[in-house]
């Protein structure tokens, strides 16, 4: 757990990207770019490494958090 906590704390935009989902719980990557004010490439490369950890998951066209994604981004939100 440590170990992912400073993966997500080590990029601002992954941990904007947590805290977002956090808060509206699915998005579609166009929205979280615009939210994030951040160009679609990037939010894409921040998905993808973000499934690879298990953080989140794509259902359709829209992403979630998955239970340890939520269980992090509640510790990263109280650090």
């Amino acid at each position: 757990m440590e170990e992912l906590i400073g993966f997500v704390t080590g990029n601002k935009n992954r941990q904007k990207l947590l805290a977002l989902l956090g808060s509206k719980h699915q998005l579609d990557a166009e929205k979280l770019a615009k939210n994030m004010h951040i160009a679609r490439p990037s939010v894409d490369k921040i998905v993808e490494e973000l499934i690879d950890k298990e953080l989140i998951e794509q259902e359709c066209d829209v992403y979630k958090l998955t239970e340890l994604g939520e269980t992090l981004e509640r510790k990263v939100h109280n650090i």
